[in-house]
């Protein structure tokens, strides 16, 4: 039975007569003299330099009267293969000797054809010489013009599948000229070029079937976004068109080098070289692409019903002859092996001396080295494939959201296996307690699931919240081993005995909830055990090394030796002890500011308030006598420094605490200025702008709740009384006063309130399990004046969701509220964050997320908030609560109040503690910018570069 080709389509015309060649014309010559041949373009675009032919081979060229020679011409042939620089032959009895290396430019050395070393069962040819004159003309036209029309219709893909064979295409004479060998070598050189032209049919299926009618669909889009269209053509198909352009070269210049040389050609090593050296990356794109082409294609058929019936009318083309997509896909992924095993076969049957026995090898190992190297890349991509199968089916807990992160392009995973795990014991998973999950490690986190069919499609169940790499820690890797009971498989008679099988133990745990969040798993074997390790040490250390050079925070050190405090290190003798100065306290609270044009940090202890110059060398002094102040906050626009002190709110002057400094006489309370004007003792300050007003902000307890008092800070000009020596005021003596009025009416709010935070219209002020929102504008009987948040009365979603969130938040410590883009805000609890509408109304579903340590204050610095807790700094993403940055410290305490997103971030940390006492640090908390941005301009970058050589 025939197997016809396809009609090839007009655009495919058009690529083969690209590389059309025309007939060379050689003159007729009987002598070995040299003959010039015409340069032969195979198709490449570095095709070999013009050759000199030689031998008593010629299929393929032409006489003088326009035929092509065939074996049978009277006349001396030449070598069909183009051999630079070649001297004549000489023939000597049986031996022809060539002197060639095919593929070389410079000067070649002679090699020997030797047929002698053939058996006589191979048809030995003594000469060709000496061959009767009658074999060589017995109807040589006919049989010539026979073998090239066959030819043809052989490229074309028009003979019957049975006659595409070498043999078949030779006339008998000439098969019987040739030793066996030969005959078995020119049969593989055909059976390759006959492999690279179905091969570049099914190239061309793919393109005519599948591509052009998903890109240009008669009816409606089978992919219905456009640009999920082009995402999806370019992950299944990859640089499949590009090879298929290639491939094209390739068999052009074969069908070339087969017309001029059938039946016996001489090498198409040079051909295959050359486009090996064209198709590496494309081919290098397609294999590592493939496992991800083959899960996005199988996901598409399991959600897409379109997609699913444009493959079943696709089957159903006759020219596919049955295969499917992912057949047709992975013709590229297995070609260039194939085509290695076929170039082997032919150097086992080319005969010493051919330039075949070194281009061959040098071709093979090109293509095995390339295929071992795409290797890495198949690993990669099959990662890819998990993950993103692990991204697409993973199910939290319900109503926590967990941004893993896992869309982004760097991430990748390290390792995926099936561990044991002791459960419950429930007859469900095992009866003897054990449980089989799937443990993914990636490089930013760890995450257990378990597997569960949901509608058709396999479910990530998570049993355990993942553990960030930064919390992850690593105990014990040598355990003894454990024995796991389980049941016996196709016993029913016996559904209560049980075999038992040795499991290998390791530990982990989460660094801030150790007693809670401790696992023990078990692995299979000792090897998968050390497997495991390996892979939490690689990626503990690839996550560390991505923080450390990515990091969107960093701690400026302000003082990390002068605020000292006595332990039991310090000997009774130091005179440290003495000295009455030395050992300042723990620090308490801090405020950056600005004065003529100089910053200054000023640091509040046991024993005062210290003042240092920013970013200089560190000469701290102290400025005011007030004694363990709570809190500070300062305000540039009114030079003004706010201290809170047992329970009394005072205003300092900043020129006057500048003058302090430099007369290093610090100040007393009677310097400054009482603002709560004994109404109770004051527990919260905040200050900061509102509407473009300086507010003072602070609350002052009752007995049942506490005041919230809001100041405005103005700048006002006051005319002093005129003297005997000046009749009449000037401006140049008239003097800056600073006054305080009441912004709005007070308003009370719940005893445990904690703090307090301006937002662009209201305050929030965190009390008890919610936080109040206030407009001080409005009058108290304006039911727009208060908002609880969240706000849980009335219906806005489901009610199950609504009652599990709001217990949740009665269990928690409210402590702020930050605004999450333009109708969101983010409600800041000590254990979880949740999203509010600007009604307080709950949003996103009612979700939350969960911290990973417990917050005791916060920081905001757009579009990251500053989550702090005694020896941890999270930093996570506003808008989606994505953790980004993780700091470890000892003791950490926030100093200043103020601005949440302004101003200095001042912390305070554990030191060294040794015989000098303990060191309590106190440094800044800096944003980083990514290279090659900076907000300053080159003149200022210049002055900072070259300032201290004042150059």
């Amino acid at each position: 039975m025939s197997r016809e080709r396809p009609p090839t389509p007009p655009e495919k015309d058009a690529k083969w007569k690209r590389w059309a060649m025309p007939e060379p014309q050689i003159p007729n010559n009987s002598g070995w003299n040299d003959i010039p041949v015409p340069h032969l373009d195979y198709g490449l675009d570095n095709p070999a330099p013009p050759p000199v032919l030689h031998g008593p081979f010629s299929a393929g060229l032409q006489t003088s009267n326009g035929r092509p020679r065939s074996y049978h011409d009277d006349s001396d042939a030449f070598w069909a293969f183009p051999i630079p620089q070649v001297t004549p032959p000489a023939t000597n009895g049986d031996h022809l000797t060539v002197d060639s290396h095919y593929g070389s430019h410079g000067k070649l050395s002679p090699a020997t054809y030797n047929f002698d070393d053939y058996d006589e069962d191979q048809r030995s040819v003594t000469s060709f010489s000496t061959a009767p004159s009658s074999q060589w003309q017995a109807d040589k036209s006919d049989q010539l013009q026979f073998t090239q029309d066959e030819i043809e219709r052989f490229q074309d893909g028009l003979l019957p599948e049975l006659d595409e064979e070498w043999h078949r295409l030779t006339p008998e004479e000439t098969r019987q000229l040739l030793p066996k060998k030969e005959v078995q070598r020119q049969s593989a050189l055909f059976e390759v070029i006959k492999s690279e032209r179905d091969y570049v049919v099914d190239l061309q299926l793919v393109e005519e079937i599948f591509i052009v009618p998903l890109i240009a669909p008669r009816g409606e889009p089978i992919i219905p976004d456009s640009e999920g269209l082009e995402v999806f053509v370019k992950e299944v198909f990859s640089t499949i068109s590009e090879i298929e352009q290639i491939h094209e070269r390739i068999v052009a210049g074969l069908f070339k080098r087969q017309k001029l040389e059938h039946p016996l050609i001489s090498s198409i090593s040079d051909i295959i070289l050359e486009g090996a050296l064209q198709f590496q990356q494309q081919y290098d794109t397609y294999i590592k692409n493939y496992p991800i082409a083959e899960a996005r294609h199988r996901r598409e058929l399991k959600t897409n019903e379109r997609y699913a019936q444009f493959l079943q009318k696709c089957s159903r083309d006759t020219r596919i002859r049955k295969r499917d997509l992912l057949t047709l896909l992975s013709r590229p992924w297995t070609r260039l092996p194939r085509l290695s095993l076929m170039l082997g076969h032919i150097l086992k049957q080319t005969p010493e001396g051919h330039p075949d026995l070194q281009s061959i090898p040098l071709i093979q190992s090109l293509l095995d080295q390339f295929v071992k190297a795409t290797q890495p890349g198949i690993e990669t991509s099959e990662s890819k494939v998990k993950l993103r199968d692990l991204i697409e089916n993973l199910v939290f807990e319900r109503g926590e959201v967990i941004d893993l992160d896992l869309n982004n392009e760097q991430r990748s995973l390290i390792k995926q296996g099936r561990l044991a795990r002791q459960g419950s014991g429930n007859w469900e998973t095992d009866r003897h307690g054990w449980v089989d999950i799937a443990v993914t490690l990636l490089d930013n986190y760890l995450v257990m699931t378990r597997s569960e069919e949901r509608a058709g499609i396999n479910r990530h169940i998570m049993v355990s919240r993942p553990v960030p790499l930064e919390f992850l820690r690593l105990d014990s890797f040598t355990l003894p081993q454990e024995q796991r009971r389980k049941d016996g498989e196709n016993k029913p008679l016996l559904r209560f005995w049980s075999d038992s099988e040795p499991v290998y133990p390791f530990m982990i745990h989460h660094a801030v909830v150790q007693s809670k969040r401790r696992y023990t798993l078990f692995a299979q074997s000792e090897a998968e055990r050390r497997q495991w390790h390996e892979a939490f040490k690689q990626a503990l250390g690839l996550r560390r090394a991505q923080q450390e050079a990515n990091k969107l925070f960093v701690l400026e050190p302000i003082s990390d030796e002068f605020f000292r405090s006595v332990t039991s290190l310090v000997p009774a003798n130091s005179p440290h002890r003495r000295n009455s100065e030395y050992f300042t306290g723990k620090t308490t609270s801090a405020a950056r500011f600005a004065i003529r044009g100089q910053k200054y940090i000023v640091i509040g202890c046991d024993l005062g308030v210290y003042m240092i110059y920013a970013g200089r060398t560190r000469s701290t002094r102290k400025v005011l006598t007030l004694s363990n102040p709570t809190a500070m906050a300062a305000l540039d626009s009114v030079g003004q420094l706010f201290v809170l002190q047992d329970g009394a709110l005072f205003a300092f002057r900043l020129e006057n605490l500048l003058k302090a400094m430099d007369t290093n006489q610090p100040l007393g309370l009677s310097s400054g200025k009482r603002l709560d004007k004994d109404e109770g003792t004051v527990t919260i300050l905040h200050v900061g702008q509102l509407c473009g007003r300086n507010l003072v902000c602070y609350a002052v307890k009752g007995f049942r709740s506490q005041t919230i008092v809001c100041l405005e800070a103005r700048r006002e000009d006051l005319a002093p009384v005129p003297s005997a020596r000046s009749a009449t005021s000037s401006s140049s003596n008239r003097m800056e006063s600073i006054v305080y009025k009441r912004y709005g009416a007070s308003f009370y709010v719940p005893r445990d309130a904690t703090s307090i935070t301006l937002l662009r219209r209201t305050i929030a002020v965190a009390a008890d399990h919610s936080l109040v929102v206030v407009d001080p504008t409005l009058k108290g009987d304006d039911s727009r004046r208060v908002i609880t948040v969240p706000d849980f009365t009335g219906n806005q979603g489901n009610a199950v969701a609504l009652n599990a969130l709001k217990a949740r938040c009665q269990n928690a410590t409210s402590l702020g509220l930050v605004w999450a883009g333009d109708t969101e805000r983010l409600v800041i609890y000590d254990t979880f964050g949740t999203y509010v509408s600007k009604n307080g109304w709950p949003t996103r579903n009612t979700t939350y997320i969960r911290w990973e340590t417990k917050a005791t204050t916060w920081a905001l610095r757009s579009p990251y908030v500053l989550l702090l807790s005694p020896g941890w700094v999270e930093v996570r993403h506003i808008l989606t609560g994505r953790l980004e940055q993780v700091e470890e410290l000892t003791d950490l305490r926030m100093l200043q109040v103020g601005e949440p997103d302004n101003g200095a971030l001042l912390l305070a940390m554990r030191g060294k503690d040794d015989a000098q006492g303990l060191v309590d640090k106190v440094v800044e908390v800096l944003e980083t910018q990514p290279i090659g941005e900076s907000d300053m301009d080159d003149e200022t970058a210049r002055d900072l570069q070259w300032g201290e050589w004042d150059i």
